[in-house]
Formats: C-alpha cells, sequence, structure tokens
C-alpha cells in the first residue's frame, strides 16, 4: 500500500562533495548551468544504489537553474526539478549544483550573516513551490495569509494545531491542506486518501472528512507494523470513516472493499505527491504550517499568534 518514494537524495551522497578552491584551480566555473553535465553526473551517481529504478538522461528533468551563489570563485546554482524514473513514482527536487554540474552543495553558512548563502534562492524558489502545494479544504476572510498546513491526522500535536486553526478562520483567508502520513502512524496513509477522495467527490464535504480525521477518528490499536498490522489498522481507519459516512458504499461495500479500491487509485497518487513534494522542501516532521511564506515547525502557538494577529 505504501508507495516507495526514491529518497533521492536523494541521498544525496550521490555527488562529490564540493572542492576547496584550492582544488578548483585551472578549472573555471562556466557562466551558464551545464544541464547535460549534471544529468550525466547524476545518474552515475545513483548507478547500483538499492532500490534505484531505470533511469535514462530523460529521467532527469530540470526545469529551472538560476544562479544561487558565487563561492571560492565557484558559480552555484540553484537547480529544481525531477526524478521521472520508467515507472513508479516522480520524485521533485532543489539542488545546489555547481555550474559545471560536477558537485552538490549540501549548504554554507556564512558565520558573520549566520545564515545560508543560499537562503534567498532557496526562498524564492520555494515560495513559488507553495503556489502549488496543498489542497484548498477552507475558505476564510478575503486580504489574510494563506495557510498551507501538512500534517498527519494521527500526530498528536498536528490535532492540536488543526484545532487551534480551525478557531482562527478570520485570520486567513484560505486553508490548503498537504498530506504527510507518517509511517509511525499505521492507517494514516488510508485516512489521508479518504480525504482526498472527498475533495474529489464533494468539495462541500471535504471539511466535514477532515474534521472527523482530525478531531474524531480513533487511532487504530496496531500491534506491530508487519503486513497483517497494517491491514487491520487500514481496516479500522476504512471502517469508522464508512460508518461515520455512508455515502463511501460508492467506493466499496464494506471496510476491505474500501482499501482495496484505494489501493492504486489517484487518491493514493495523490497522497504520494503530497509526501514527495514535501520531502523536495526538507519536511521530515509534522506539522508544519506554512503563513504566506513564513515556515513554523512544530504546533508553535506562540509564533502563530504572532503571524495570525
Amino acid at each position: 500500500m505504501r508507495r516507495a518514494c526514491l529518497t533521492l537524495l536523494l541521498a544525496l551522497s550521490l555527488l562529490t562533495l564540493v572542492q576547496t578552491p584550492a582544488q578548483a584551480e585551472g578549472s573555471a566555473s562556466p557562466s551558464t548551468f551545464n544541464v547535460e553535465a549534471f544529468r550525466k553526473n547524476f545518474l552515475a551517481g545513483l548507478a547500483g544504489r538499492p532500490n534505484v529504478p531505470a533511469l535514462t538522461a530523460d529521467s532527469v528533468q530540470v526545469d529551472q537553474a538560476e544562479k544561487a551563489a558565487t563561492f571560492g570563485g565557484l558559480d552555484i546554482y540553484a537547480v529544481k526539478g525531477r526524478l521521472v524514473p520508467a515507472e513508479g513514482q516522480s520524485q521533485p527536487f532543489l539542488l545546489f549544483i555547481s555550474a559545471d554540474g560536477q558537485f552538490h552543495v549540501s549548504d554554507i553558512i556564512s558565520l558573520g550573516a549566520g545564515k545560508s548563502i543560499f537562503k534567498d534562492a532557496r526562498d524564492k524558489l520555494r515560495a513559488a513551490d507553495l503556489k502549488d502545494f496543498g489542497h484548498t479544504i477552507l475558505k476564510g476572510a478575503p486580504g489574510k495569509p494563506v495557510l498551507v498546513y501538512v500534517s498527519d491526522p494521527f500526530c498528536p500535536y498536528c490535532r492540536q494545531a488543526f484545532s487551534y486553526l480551525m478557531d482562527r478562520k478570520a485570520s486567513f483567508s484560505e486553508f490548503k491542506l498537504a498530506h504527510y502520513p507518517l509511517p509511525s502512524h499505521p492507517g494514516a496513509d488510508i485516512a489521508c486518501m479518504l480525504m482526498s477522495w472527498a475533495l474529489d467527490k464533494d468539495p462541500k464535504k471535504a471539511l466535514d472528512f477532515v474534521r472527523f480525521a482530525y478531531t474524531d477518528l480513533p487511532v487504530p490499536k496496531a500491534q506491530d507494523k508487519s503486513p497483517e498490522g497494517l491491514k487491520k489498522a487500514w481496516a479500522q481507519v476504512a471502517g469508522a470513516f464508512l460508518v461515520r459516512f455512508p455515502e463511501l458504499k460508492a467506493l466499496g461495500k464494506d471496510a476491505t472493499a474500501i482499501v482495496a479500491a484505494l489501493g492504486e487509485s489517484k487518491y493514493a497518487q495523490s497522497v504520494t505527491e503530497d509526501m514527495a513534494k514535501a520531502g523536495s522542501m526538507d519536511i521530515t516532521g509534522t506539522p508544519v504550517v506554512f503563513v504566506d511564506n513564513t515556515r513554523v515547525v512544530g504546533f508553535d502557538q506562540e509564533r502563530l499568534d504572532e503571524l495570525l494577529k
């Protein structure tokens, strides 16, 4: 049931560490980004790694490359794109790569400024990502910030944050939900798929599904995360939704049938895409709340109070 994303990054030991300025002497940085060299080196770094599907140069799709900084005479570009295997889920990426396409630079911190020299470029590209991230569940007050809520319905802090945000509808113009079910919460993925189903089939009831998932849905009592344990958790979640929302019989006659119908559905795909995009934005846990372009990690009520005045 769970999709295996190429966690790219994707173990990014796949690219060589950046050379020091002394090592780079004699190899001038090109004035533009070398896309073909990047593709070649990216694939070479992934070759032979476990669980990596067959890839070709066309699998590495570069959507955008902008100069982010110069360090030690080396131009470094913010490269945004997707790794698209012939089979399986595509994986978005945002990497900082030398102009010649040879080296991945995870980060460079300016001690004097106390921040990454890539911060401005990273923030710019991520702001663009936010426009297409998440699913609109609720409209609030015009002129207020847009919220993107990245969460797991079985995460206790996500449930607290959801309740907090629902009490502040006058403080945001739009509430967008991005699904990020954690592996440690069996059944959360099914709950997310069912919220996606509701948004597709009956948008007016989508908020009812989301409220149920984040307030009343019992957390499954899974004894373990074995295949059998996961099946039980999925069935418990689907069964609870079915009792609350009988219209789900259009998806399956009972909990088992609903789980089976979701397995390879577009709703499962939607959840997987949310998780992949979150991963490309360095999100590894929940909740994360974006208030316009400002990121709040965890349920930081004091910070949210400041941003949602």
